[in-house]
């Protein structure tokens, strides 16, 4: 079997597979590589979950042949409590099954997961690949199809792949371990509402968070030198007095002042280095953290509804956030602080995944899409396993 296995495509879908582990929007690639390569005529559908069995309920990493309907739909009703799934759920890792294998196909046609989902697609099979497992959690690669004929060799592919599947999502989570706390603080932070900014001593920038980038943009904190003007240099030195050894208080209270006569309140709080992951410019660690009042101009909501409706990343999302609301690719990049390049990566990211090819036809998917459905959706609590 293993000779009908081609070296030049099973090198290149390993080569996306690993590209993964760097960069987690290119799973899409990796994955329609797999069956485009192997497939037989309509198995094309590819689909990598997280899913947790109790209390049921998912998260795609990534998908290929799926829309986005069909996704939202699948976490929303089938996620961690259809057959192959909680059958799957005790598969040890590293294994690939045929469905009939899970559950005999007579008694899979009687299941809901096939006449209320699967049907409409005319698909009665599928591969289950079980990658990893934590808890009641686990990481599935399922690839459903028609039942036209033997997939030996997609069968195949996939158990030779497997291990390399395996292997890139671990090395996703090692690379994020090697900056186990920043990212841990960084990950809470960037999906804060609230502008939040990590300073040095000399009150150099460290971290801002997306709403602390728009809020330095917008009051004009930062000059010249690179540094954070939080008001007077009296306050500086109240500021700079609450990193001096044996300081009882650890907080100041103060008021950002815009230049078109705005104010918003904020509080900055010493850190401790340590434990906010030694977040550093090249003038010196994080010591200060500014949280500043939520500004009601930043569209979180909107960007959390693009990012799940169109299966985007956070940064995509930001993006098409800008361009829906009439904003261009350099307005982007001048509020972000990133190269044009940069913009136009994400730019073809979020092409690829909603289907369209030019920047006018996707603001008009965008300002025509329903975003406001995905609301009610039961949000998950699953860990993001790709990051």
């Amino acid at each position: 079997m293993k000779g009908l296995i081609d070296t030049a495509d099973f090198s290149a879908v390993v080569s996306d597979i690993y590209e993964a582990s760097l960069s987690p929007a290119h799973w899409d690639t990796a994955l329609t590589g797999l069956v485009s390569r192997f497939g037989t005529p309509r198995w094309d559908v590819a689909m990598l979950v997280w899913e947790r069995i109790d209390p049921f309920g998912g998260r795609f990493v990534a998908a290929c042949g799926v829309h986005e309907m069909a996704r939202a739909a699948y976490l929303q009703m089938h996620a961690g409590r259809n057959e192959w799934s909680l059958r799957g759920h005790s598969l040890p890792p590293g294994s690939v099954v045929h469905s009939d294998r899970l559950i005999a196909r007579p008694d899979f046609l009687q299941t809901a997961f096939f006449r209320e989902f699967l049907a409409m697609f005319d698909m009665q099979v599928g591969l289950i690949g079980a990658l990893d497992k934590a808890g009641g959690d686990h990481l599935g690669l399922c690839l459903p199809g028609p039942d036209n004929g033997p997939v030996e060799v997609l069968e195949e592919a996939v158990r030779l792949l497997i291990p390399h599947i395996q292997r890139s999502v671990r090395i996703a989570r090692r690379l994020g371990q090697a900056e186990l706390t920043a990212a841990r603080s960084t990950a809470a932070l960037d999906h804060a509402p609230s502008p939040v900014l990590m300073l040095t001593e000399g009150f150099e920038l460290a971290y801002a968070n997306p709403a602390g980038r728009i809020l330095i943009e917008r009051y004009r904190l930062e000059d010249v030198s690179g540094r954070i003007r939080l008001g007077s240099a009296a306050l500086h030195d109240d500021i700079r007095r609450l990193l001096e050894p044996g300081q009882a208080s650890h907080c100041q209270a103060l008021r950002l002042s815009c230049c078109d006569g705005g104010e918003v309140p904020a509080l900055a709080m010493r850190v401790d280095p340590a434990r906010i992951g030694g977040a550093a410019t090249d003038a010196g660690t994080a010591r200060l953290m500014v949280v500043a009042a939520n500004d009601p101009e930043i569209n979180e909501a909107q960007i959390d509804r693009l990012r799940d409706w169109f299966a985007l990343t956070h940064a995509e999302a930001r993006l098409a956030s800008v361009l829906a609301e009439g904003g261009s690719i350099e307005d982007h990049c001048q509020l972000r602080g990133v190269s044009t390049n940069a913009a136009r990566f994400l730019l073809k990211g979020i092409f690829a995944k909603t289907g369209v090819s030019r920047q006018a036809e996707l603001v008009q998917l965008l300002t025509a899409a329903p975003l406001q459905w995905a609301r009610e959706l039961p949000t998950s609590d699953l860990p993001p396993p790709i990051s």
